[in-house]
């Protein structure tokens, strides 16, 4: 502040004091590092450290069965018929529940073929049903490769002999269009009302022919959707 003594005029000059303020640099505090080298090395994780639970199965890696583990698996179950606690020994790593479970996979992988039936197949299929009667999974342990279910498939549907493979009469269609309009789509209750027609036959019947016949629609899985 100047003072002029004639005519006292007072002037400010204003004065700035440089200063910056970082509050970045505040926040980072330097850390004193409590810790020497040879504590740092112990502590540090190991990138191929292996966890395994109670059972020493190994986490996170080693859970997919390699060929070698699969055909042990087949090799031993049929060696000791099935008992297990003999079998795991065999297989490192791995406990009765994993074994059974993969080897309960392979049955079915097995059985799940959808090959044409042969002559000889259903001829054993015949044998088999006239000892066993309905009895579908004690036929099918006789047939390699077949489920239960594509043994009973085949011998209601396709080679029962009391099947008639005639051609279906009008009173037939009359019939099944009727019964479907009564109470749906319940085909064992409608082949009972016909002579000697399966249910898989009756049910071919509707969608592919009376309802296109006499109806003029198409079977709902056959139209293409625009």
């Amino acid at each position: 502040m100047y003072i002029n003594s004639p005519n006292p005029i007072y002037y400010f000059v204003p004065y700035y004091i440089p200063f910056q303020f970082n509050p970045v640099a505040q926040q980072q505090i330097a850390k004193v590092d409590l810790h020497s080298e040879s504590e740092k090395e112990q502590t540090k994780p190991l990138l191929d450290e292996i966890h395994t639970n109670a059972s020493g199965i190994v986490r996170g890696k080693g859970q997919l069965w390699t060929q070698k583990e699969i055909n042990n698996l087949i090799f031993y179950y049929k060696k000791y018929k099935g008992h297990w606690k003999q079998i795991i020994k065999h297989l490192k790593g791995r406990n009765i529940s994993q074994c059974s479970q993969k080897y309960r996979k392979l049955q079915d992988q097995e059985k799940r073929t959808k090959k044409k039936w042969s002559y000889e197949e259903d001829q054993i299929l015949i044998d088999a049903y006239k000892e066993f009667g309905r009895q579908w999974i004690r036929i099918s342990q006789k047939l390699a490769g077949r489920t239960s279910k594509q043994v009973r498939d085949r011998y209601v549907n396709q080679i029962d002999p009391s099947i008639t493979h005639e051609e279906w009469s009008l009173d037939e269609d009359r019939i099944i269009l009727e019964e479907y309009k009564k109470g749906g789509a319940k085909w064992a209750v409608i082949a009972k009302m016909l002579k000697n027609r399966s249910e898989n036959q009756v049910k071919n019947r509707f969608y592919y022919t009376i309802l296109k016949k006499y109806q003029g629609e198409q079977h709902p899985y056959l139209k293409v959707q625009e």
